[in-house]
């Protein structure tokens, strides 16, 4: 991978997955409130409510649920206003305002002693964000119940919008590279490399969607108004580009889970190899 000034980034040339090597960042990431009411605002006051509702429809009436890094509680929120019959769970590192119908706990989920089952196991673009993400599937297949779901959503890295800050960087504009690219995310799953990692962990994949997020929810680096503006437009192209193509800028994934066992702790250290995590 090209150089980016906040880390160094690999590629696997087998899987396509690319990450940054956590020791190489000198001031890593943090989730105190000001990334949720300043550094990524736009993304947490307008929350992907369409993909909110399809996952939904995947989750049987009377199921248990818990959304593993639910930041402000934007999904569970959605699901008790539209499908009170669910049980609802949230776990984040962030702490979150009590609400009828939803149990919220306060916590690192590779940490916390959450010593129960759901049917249906949840995460947002969470798991770019993680160093190991062997050891995050393996804590979400620990949370689900044999023939439950797990549905993971995060950015394609084969995306549209990837492709041409890739282009751009080697054109010698970095600035969308820099971002993508940036310690806010030590992940760069293509479809490729996220279905493969599920399957490695035992997961019967049953849906890959492709699917970009609210043009609105997108924060950009600039603050001029006018750039942001213009900037926007270049996204709704990209947007277009990535329908046609199937190269959106997100990507979410279903699995079923029949046997989350013997098969899933085996397959563990051949995926750390594959993909070139430490």
């Amino acid at each position: 991978m090209p150089p980016h000034p906040q880390g160094q980034i690999l590629r696997c040339v087998d899987c396509t997955h690319a990450f940054t090597i956590p020791e190489s960042i000198s001031n890593p990431e943090t989730y105190d409130p000001s990334y949720f009411l300043s550094d990524h605002r736009r993304w947490f006051e307008n929350p992907d409510v369409g993909l909110f509702a399809r996952v939904l429809a995947q989750i049987p009436s009377g199921a248990s649920v818990i959304d593993v890094g639910c930041g402000r509680g934007d999904f569970l929120r959605f699901a008790r206003r539209e499908r009170p019959d669910l049980e609802l769970t949230g776990i984040d590192v962030a702490p979150n305002e009590a609400t009828e119908g939803i149990r919220f706990a306060q916590g690192d989920i590779l940490q916390y002693s959450l010593d129960e089952q759901f049917d249906a196991v949840l995460s947002f673009q969470v798991i770019e964000h993680l160093a190991d993400v062997n050891e995050f599937v393996d804590r979400l297949l620990q949370l689900v119940r044999p023939g439950g779901i797990v549905v993971v959503s995060t950015p394609n890295a084969g995306s549209a919008l990837y492709s041409a800050a890739r282009l751009g960087r080697a054109l010698g504009l970095t600035l969308p590279y820099n971002r993508l690219y940036s310690k806010h995310h030590l992940q760069h799953f293509t479809r490729q490399s996220l279905s493969r990692l599920l399957s490695v962990h035992g997961c019967k994949l049953e849906q890959h969607w492709d699917h970009n997020a609210p043009i609105k929810a997108m924060d950009l680096p600039v603050s001029n108004r006018a750039a942001d503006a213009v900037l926007r437009v270049g996204l709704r192209v990209l947007w277009g580009v990535g329908r046609v193509l199937r190269k959106s800028y997100l990507q979410t994934l279903i699995c079923r889970v029949t046997d989350p066992g013997p098969a899933k702790t085996q397959s563990m250290s051949g995926h750390a190899r594959a993909i070139g995590l430490p």
